[in-house]
């Protein structure tokens, strides 16, 4: 490689495979960017036009006293549907392609709910469906960013002394896979190809200044950089202008006659500036995936060492994911719903704009006047009891309008209803209907909205699906450590699994399931949740803990937050049995005649004189009079020794009968003679108690 002495880069100067990529650089640089200004670009102009409601173009072309109004239907449609696409984050599931590989799955899924919301993908999101709704097609950029940052932290501890410590210290502020948003203007691509696959070039431009540079992009060689810098042949013109042209004050944004120019350049404040890390410069990312190279041109200069690196990532295809509203066949660009809605819409804007310019007609009217009647042209302006002096009174004569017709009013609502048509959205989506039968029907209603844009949906969880394909490629290419995330699993509970490398290794297949909303799904899922619950709870099979936590995961409630925490048991007083805690230690429990013994511990723990005590209850000590089961403690055979029955201490009659013979004066026994029978017999004996016992 030659030495460049001189400080004008010139692509010879560094041998001749440079001079061939900047001669293949120009082309296809020259062959997107007319693509881009003729095709593209239009495009998005009008449509971000439809989507702001950018009445400046009609402006210019009607006189001062008409009617400038734009109807921000295409707004409202848009808006409409971002929040019910958008209701929650995408569902990720991965699934191994063996059974290795599979129970590997669930890490690799926790693991990519984890980058996403490190990497503030729902922001990114919301970016990326607005964008392919307004302008047809969204773009996603997926890297590995590694920002390491060095900065002076203040060491001193005390803020009242005069003079402060300071050190210097390197902080990591992100090094994880990311996916950014990309401008459609700032891409431009080969459009030759359709398939992203088959596409042979992508540049990304963009406007930055010298410091952003040398954060951005690290492998830059100084001297290419240092003549990168000093050159000017960066172009820094605004593709974008019409977003900074609407945000200009308009002193008529009702009337016409708004004749303000339209700059569409850009401020040379930054152009003037001697100090090369505060200048503007064009840079471009240029991606070639079929000759595996990637370049950084700023203005004309290729500032990576050799002028070129291989695709930095192991999955070497373009990191640019498209994600389009509306695909037409053998076409790249998606169609966004501004261009769907964009006749409606200009019909609309001037049937509202004539009926004002008819009302306006009927107040200030038109008048047919003789010069030869000497009316001062000021007293012709309607006003309240206004009079005109006239010579001549036929010489002044007012010029009739009719009134607007009912037909003028059905017109908007039949151009609203093509606008229904073509986007799907109808007035109940929006919150302004009525006249609809039952909840259910308005919840059918809604729901069709939804199955207008299903394949958008699709489309969004494709492009997901490849972008976490991207990330997990590049985990296992970059990752050097263990690594414990954080991650909310299925019934709210928070998850801290531990990833190694080896679960990144293995070939698995990814799917994110974008889930839109329905406008009271919510509340009917609740419901029908709470009617589920109250049907499994009675099953014996069923977890009450796991269901909990899914009847509380539609609330957005964890378990542990509603959870009561289990106290710990004191510690039982020396010589009570476990079970037995109620019992004073120096008494024997009483046990009901017929009830179980407590079982006593096998474990070693049990003191000597509680088994002692036991025993002796069980009848293995002596036997103590008064104690209880003490007539238990000898055996009892009534056969042999004919033995009464133990009874209660007092009680004479052994055999439990109340008779004479024991100081009673009933005779229990009952005789059975015929022909009374024993029922008789019975009703006598009573009779006759009674009789004594008056």
């Amino acid at each position: 490689m030659a030495k460049n002495t001189k400080e004008i880069y010139e692509a010879s100067d560094f041998g001749k495979s440079e001079e061939a990529m900047m001669k293949k650089f120009d082309l296809q640089l020259e062959d997107s960017k007319f693509y881009f200004e003729k095709c593209i670009k239009p495009q998005l102009d009008r449509s971000y036009k439809l989507y702001m409601s950018d009445n400046r173009d009609r402006a210019q072309e009607i006189k001062q006293w008409q009617a400038n109004i734009f109807v921000p239907y295409t707004q409202a449609v848009v808006e409409t549907l971002m929040p019910r696409i958008l209701d929650a984050r995408p569902e990720f599931t991965v699934q191994g392609r063996t059974e290795k590989d599979q129970l590997k799955s669930t890490k690799i899924q926790n693991l990519n709910e984890y980058t996403w919301e490190i990497a503030s993908m729902d922001k990114t999101s919301e970016l990326i469906s607005r964008s392919s709704m307004v302008y047809g097609t969204g773009y996603l950029q997926a890297s590995w960013r590694k920002d390491v940052r060095t900065h002076k932290f203040l060491d001193t501890k005390d803020l009242s002394k005069k003079k402060y410590k300071w050190k210097e210290k390197t902080q990591v502020f992100y090094d994880a896979p990311f996916a950014e948003w990309v401008d459609n203007y700032a891409l431009w691509y080969d459009w030759h190809n359709i398939a992203r696959e088959s596409k042979q070039y992508w540049f990304k431009r963009l406007i930055l200044t010298g410091a952003e540079i040398k954060r951005r992009y690290p492998l830059f060689d100084k001297k290419r950089l240092r003549l990168a810098l000093a050159s000017n042949n960066s172009d820094l013109r605004d593709y974008a202008s019409i977003r900074n042209e609407i945000k200009k004050v308009h002193d008529k944004t009702v009337k016409g006659a708004d004749h303000s120019s339209t700059d569409h350049g850009t401020s040379d404040i930054y152009e003037k500036q001697t100090d090369p890390d505060l200048k503007m410069h064009e840079v471009f990312e240029w991606l070639r995936p079929f000759d595996d190279a990637y370049a950084v041109v700023v203005g004309h200069v290729p500032i990576l060492k050799g002028g070129f690196i291989p695709n930095p990532y192991d999955f070497k295809e373009t990191f640019f994911i498209e994600i389009p509203y509306l695909k037409l066949p053998n076409e790249f660009e998606g169609v966004g719903i501004p261009l769907i809605l964009e006749n409606p819409q200009l019909m609309l804007n001037m049937v509202k704009n004539q009926r004002l310019d008819a009302a306006t007609l009927s107040i200030h009217k038109m008048w047919i006047v003789n010069p030869l009647a000497n009316i001062d042209k000021n007293d012709l302006v309607a006003r309240p009891f206004g009079i005109i002096y006239s010579s001549d009174v036929q010489g002044v004569r007012e010029v009739q309008f009719s009134d607007i017709k009912p037909s003028s009013y059905k017109e908007e609502e039949l151009l609203k209803n093509d606008l229904m048509y073509a986007s799907g959205v109808d007035d109940f989506s929006m919150g302004v209907g009525g006249g609809a039968g039952s909840a259910t029907e308005i919840r059918h209603l809604r729901e069709s909205t939804l199955e207008r844009v299903r394949l958008y949906i699709n489309h969004l969880g494709d492009g997901y699906s490849i972008l976490m394909r991207y990330w997990m490629s590049m985990y296992r290419q970059f990752f050097t450590k263990k690594m414990t995330i954080r991650v909310i699993g299925e019934d709210g509970e928070e998850l801290f699994p531990l990833i190694e490398k080896d679960d990144l290794m293995g070939e698995f297949d990814y799917k994110a399931s974008v889930i839109p909303s329905i406008a009271g799904k919510n509340d009917i899922d609740k419901k029908q949740g709470m009617d589920l619950f109250q049907l499994l709870q009675e099953m014996p099979f069923i977890d009450l803990k796991k269901l909990t936590g899914k009847i509380l995961h539609s609330w957005n409630w964890s378990l542990d937050s509603v959870a009561k925490k289990e106290e710990e048991a004191p510690p039982l007083p020396e010589g009570v049995i476990p079970g037995m805690e109620g019992a004073m230690p120096e008494e024997t429990p009483m046990i009901e005649e017929g009830a179980a013994m407590p079982s006593i511990p096998s474990s070693g723990d049990v003191p000597p004189h509680v088994i002692e005590k036991a025993l002796a209850m069980l009848g293995g000590g002596a036997r103590e009079e008064g104690r209880a089961f003490a007539e238990a403690g000898m055996p009892i055979n009534l056969l042999k020794t004919g033995a009464l029955p133990p009874t209660v201490a007092g009680v004479s009659n052994s055999r439990g009968l109340n008779r004479g013979g024991a100081g009673g004066k009933v005779d229990t026994n009952i005789p059975n003679k015929t022909p009374n029978g024993i029922e008789a017999s019975l009703l006598n004996k009573a009779a006759s108690l009674q009789k004594k016992s008056k």
